[in-house]
């Protein structure tokens, strides 16, 4: 069991992102000076908040006036705290970010006092004061929010306690994030190498290793990564059971009556919706699982394990140009110019302003991520690229959200915040551009069209089987919860067992991840619970995109940038209905969305049919 050394490229010495049109520095004076403008802000927006939850009467001017200060506040809070999860994913070891982001926790605590004493005016303002707020021609475009935060205050403590919970989660749920985040980011594993010796290879790199096309990299990577992972399960257990405890105490004094209500309210839409999308997936489970044996057979194995979930099927020759990252760039840039030619206007764009960090390193966090100031329009983007597929398809994904972020950069900011549901639309509508381009192109080979055709099977598999997995693992974690204290053997047999009602029968009997629960971060986001079914949502919501791009061509992407133009201006329902005009709450429309899955295993099997010959 051995790694090619071409897996284990050297580390690049420094970050390649350029984040001096942020600040300079994060030791810099114009970095201090911003942050302790912000400070002011915060303090001089409290008192004003908290007279107008004792006097929601106040006269409209100052209501507008305080909306507007709290709006640019929002916007330069954005600016700051996008640079910092830069800094801090991308060097774990940076103590200055480190504590900078400690201290930004603080700051937004307090954001988060202000916005809840907006909430708790809002709750007592009268329907005829709030049709006059909304009627201010200076609000033009922040309707739904103003009315967002009305509805919340429905389900929100008084003012005081709303107040010391913010204050509370810098060293609560906060703190056990930033704890796994930093354990993470430190935690490294063991894998052998061709020459004998041991690589200590840093957690970051191991979903990527996990998507070798050597079994032998595969099974170190899953057998040492998981040994790593043993070893802190206490702590992870400890972390998880805080973090829902929390939101679970939380709940009970908001009146709040089922933890799915919040994720729901956080994805902007009903439950029925979201029960309406899971019923269409387990209605077609057993295409869906033949899809993973499909997977499996391709690999040569009997039957489907979470060692080989990211493994591809087809290899591209040696003679191939290798997949670097100058090439992965051209190749994604390419097909977005040819399918999308403003989406490669942007990309190109993007890469000569150095928005990107890409090369594995030591100290690096697991994951990708696009992070946007709603302060200057920018976006960065951070990932751990490897010379794959996965990763070309990776950074279509990043780019995606940048592209999303790029068309609101004319709305106002109140109008800019988008749910994960619609988030995800934008970045898998990417990756199917980037998919279609390549297959429509002359300018790649058969065999990397193949290649690209199985990723794409692959993610249709880990969207529609395994990320349900997570959902329902989480969702009996927290009925768990209610109860008390999950120890690590429950949590264990937990995942294993939805593990093995996702993928019935054709999961080998090995072939579960007992630990997945403690190595994906998503469980422990602290300011998002439910993580992850907005991606299966917006895979399938993006496939009814696409399948409108398909009939309607090029005509249709100017409705597609007003869909997601419009993302933080509505909920999920109404935004669907007044762009295809269909009813997402409705079963129906999610099983339209799986059929054209359900045809990649012909597609897949033709093209290398025609590749053969």
């Amino acid at each position: 069991m051995v790694l090619d050394k071409r897996a284990v490229r050297g580390f690049a010495s420094r970050m390649d992102w350029d984040l001096t049109s942020f600040f300079p520095a994060v030791v810099s004076a114009e970095f201090r000076d911003f942050r302790e403008a912000l400070e002011r802000q915060a303090g001089a927006l409290r008192p004003r908040v908290e007279a107008l939850a004792l006097d929601p009467a106040a006269d409209v001017d100052v209501w507008v006036r305080l909306l507007l200060d709290l709006e640019d506040f929002r916007a330069r809070l954005s600016h700051l705290g996008a640079y910092l999860s830069c800094l801090t994913a991308a060097d774990t070891a940076d103590e200055a970010a480190t504590t900078e982001e400690s201290a930004f926790s603080a700051l937004r605590a307090d954001a988060e006092t202000i916005g809840e004493g907006l909430v708790a005016a809002l709750r007592r303002v009268s329907a005829d004061r709030l049709d006059a707020l909304l009627g201010d021609k200076r609000l033009e475009g922040a309707e739904f929010y103003v009315c967002e935060a009305k509805r919340l205050s429905a389900h929100r403590m008084d003012l005081p306690r709303e107040a010391l919970s913010a204050a509370l989660s810098v060293n609560g749920t906060k703190a056990w994030n930033q704890l796994y985040s930093r354990l993470s980011g430190d935690l490294t594993f063991a894998v052998p190498s061709a020459d004998g010796t041991v690589e200590r290879v840093p957690m970051a790199r191991r979903a990527n290793l996990l998507a070798s096309p050597d079994r032998a990299v595969r099974e170190a990577a899953f057998t040492g990564g998981n040994e790593a992972w043993a070893g802190y399960e206490s702590v992870c257990e400890r972390a998880l059971n805080a973090i829902a405890g929390a939101r679970l105490t939380l709940d009970r004094e908001r009146g709040v009556e089922h933890f799915l209500d919040n994720a729901c309210r956080g994805a902007r839409l009903r439950r029925e919706t979201l029960d309406a999308m899971f019923t269409a997936i387990n209605d077609a489970a057993p295409a869906l699982r033949a899809l993973g044996a499909y997977r499996a057979q391709l690999l040569g194995e009997p039957h489907v394990s979470y060692r080989d979930l990211a493994a591809p099927a087809f290899i591209e020759p040696e003679n191939e140009p290798p997949l670097e990252w100058d090439a992965g760039c051209r190749l994604v840039g390419d097909a977005f110019a040819s399918a999308y030619p403003a989406l490669g206007a942007f990309f190109r764009e993007s890469l000569e302003a150095r928005w990107y960090d890409h090369s594995p390193r030591r100290n690096k966090r697991p994951g990708g991520f696009c992070t946007t100031s709603r302060f200057n329009g920018e976006s960065r983007v951070y990932m751990s690229y490897e010379a794959d597929l996965g990763s070309v398809l990776t950074l279509a994904h990043e780019v995606g959200h940048a592209w999303h972020s790029r068309l609101l950069r004319e709305v106002r900011p109140f109008a800019s915040g988008y749910p994960m549901t619609l988030a995800e639309s934008a970045s898998t509508f990417a990756e199917m551009i980037l998919v279609e381009g390549v297959l429509e192109s002359d300018a790649f080979s058969a065999d990397r069209k193949l290649a690209l055709l199985d990723t794409d099977l692959r993610r249709a598999v880990i969207f529609t089987l395994e990320l349900p997995v997570r959902f329902y693992f989480e969702k009996r974690f927290y009925e768990d919860r209610r109860k008390g204290f999950v120890p690590a053997r429950r949590l264990r047999e937990l995942m294993v067992a939805e593990q093995k009602r996702s993928f019935g029968d054709v999961l080998g009997e090995d072939g579960a991840d007992p630990l997945f629960w403690a190595s994906k971060q998503h469980f422990y986001a602290d300011a998002v619970m439910f993580y992850n079914f907005p991606y299966t949502f917006g895979y399938l919501l993006s496939q009814s995109l696409f399948a409108r791009f398909r009939e309607e061509g090029s005509s249709f992407l100017g409705e597609y940038e007003r869909f997601l133009a419009h993302s933080g201006q509505m909920n999920c329902e109404d935004l669907v209905r007044g762009t295809l005009g269909e009813a997402i709450d409705e079963p129906a429309f999610w099983s339209r969305a799986l059929r054209p899955l359900e045809e990649l295993r012909g597609r897949l099997a033709a093209f290398s049919t025609r590749c053969a010959g």
